[in-house]
């Protein structure tokens, strides 16, 4: 079973990286062709979902005849594709509360008994997501990856490249799947959970010197201060961060430490990713493989250049579980003009947070104020700052801080005033600001460190 599994992979893994070479094409097509080749692909999505899917059959059945015009779809929430799971998927095989069973037991990773990839998100709102993909769908989740590989400098090569990759703990986490679909012995690869007590990662990566290394930013921070220290001494050729918010003062420590700038990647389970170039100014969107919308919070478009509230993901590679115009929180921009490595997908900035993580505290001139997390990154720009985290109670705002050792005892004091002085710059009335030690901070299942808790007062 293990070697049916093994020749799976590789086969996986050799038609995506043709599949990669092929997408990279696409990065710079005229828009006017990017566009009829989205249309294609999204009339086949919408096609396939309204013969397979009972629930896309019952919401479709008016949609008018000829190419599909993506603002009529309805757009669904995470409650929604939840509560209507075993409608929604094309396969009556996969139910939901059987698939929910079968990953909770999951100690490894494998594929379901059907064949498919099985996998799960919380998000900050704490309700948990379940996406599930056929062959087809997960190579094109591997493509996406070997697209960022290609431009990174991480694609297989040889000598094999030493690529430490720390990850999600949980086995139904994406990056842990994607991983194991990815070592198939092309890098000599070290994947660690971001779980592991820190000093075991130093000991770790001192020992593999890895030439590439994948980590999450409050994590790659961690592991900054201790290779400013000393105590890890590693030389990486490339750096790439995922998966949380990274601020720009996160980057310029990442790389005064490292000695290379790190490309960010942006990558969700419903299946958008984006990638930096080698410009790292902004992320390029891989749009040729999932359609993304920027709106505002009643889901209007929002113009290249504003900040939306979520984004709408229109996946059109999987086609076993159709996710057309699901919301997702984030809150990002769209870069209005082109990059200049010549790409002409469209570019986002980074992730500013997501909007279940804004905060919403009482405004001087009367309503409420919303506060991105992006807007705590004078906090990462303390240098006596490891990690923190905010926990909203009510108006009261608490950030947990964990202190670096060179940390003196004037740390909260300076970041309740530093807090109080912005807060106050966007509008905020009296914040009300306690900053507290913490000798470490909770993070979620899949490693991830929530910013942005919100508790009662």
């Amino acid at each position: 079973m293990r070697l049916a599994y093994h020749r799976r992979r590789f086969a996986d893994v050799a038609v995506s990286l043709r599949a990669a070479r092929a997408a990279a094409t696409r990065d710079r097509w005229p828009r006017e062709r990017l566009q009829r080749f989205q249309q294609e692909r999204l009339d086949a999505l919408v096609g396939h979902a309204a013969r397979h899917s009972p629930l896309y059959r019952e919401r479709l059945r008016d949609l008018p005849a000829g190419p599909v015009a993506l603002a009529d779809l309805p757009i669904m929430t995470k409650a929604e594709m939840m509560d209507r799971f075993d409608d929604l998927v094309c396969d009556p095989a996969l139910r939901r509360d059987a698939l929910l069973d079968w990953v909770e037991a999951l100690d490894t990773d494998r594929l379901h008994p059907t064949g498919h990839r099985v996998m799960t998100t919380s998000g900050s709102s704490g309700r948990k997501g379940l996406f599930v993909y056929d062959r087809e769908g997960w190579r094109a989740i591997a493509t996406q990856w070997l697209r960022l590989s290609a431009i990174s400098g991480t694609q297989p090569r040889v000598p094999r490249l030493r690529f430490a990759m720390l990850s999600g703990a949980a086995p139904t986490h994406m990056s842990r799947q994607g991983s194991a679909t990815l070592s198939i012995g092309a890098h000599r690869m070290l994947g660690l959970p971001v779980t592991l007590p820190l000093g075991q990662l130093v000991t770790e990566l001192n020992r593999f010197a890895p030439q590439a290394l994948y980590t999450y930013p409050s994590l790659g921070l961690l592991l900054a201060e201790e290779q400013l220290a000393g105590r890890l001494r590693i030389h990486p050729d490339v750096l790439i961060t995922s998966s949380e918010l990274r601020t720009p003062a996160m980057t310029e420590r990442l790389t005064a430490a490292f000695g290379v700038a790190p490309f960010d990647l942006y990558a969700t389970t419903e299946g958008l990713w984006a990638g930096e170039c080698e410009h790292h100014d902004g992320l390029h969107v891989w749009e040729d493989m999932t359609l993304f919308e920027n709106v505002d919070a009643d889901g209007r478009p929002v113009p290249p250049g504003t900040l939306g509230a979520k984004v709408l993901v229109t996946n059109l590679t999987n086609r076993v579980q159709p996710i057309i115009r699901m919301e997702l929180a984030d809150a990002i921009t769209v870069e209005p003009g082109p990059c200049p490595c010549g790409r002409t997908l469209a570019r986002m900035r980074a992730v500013e947070g997501r909007s279940e993580d804004a905060l919403a505290l009482p405004g001087r001139t009367g309503g409420a104020v919303t506060v991105l997390p992006a807007q705590f990154g004078l906090v990462t720009r303390d240098r006596e700052v490891g990690e923190f985290q905010i926990r909203q109670e009510g108006d009261r705002l608490r950030i947990l801080v964990v202190p670096r050792p060179s940390a003196g005892g004037e740390l909260e004091a300076r970041l309740q005033r530093a807090v109080v002085a912005r807060l106050s710059e966007l509008g905020v009335d009296d914040p009300q600001i306690v900053v507290e030690r913490r000798d470490a901070l909770a993070r979620s299942p899949g490693g991830k460190l929530p910013l942005v808790v919100a508790e009662r007062a």
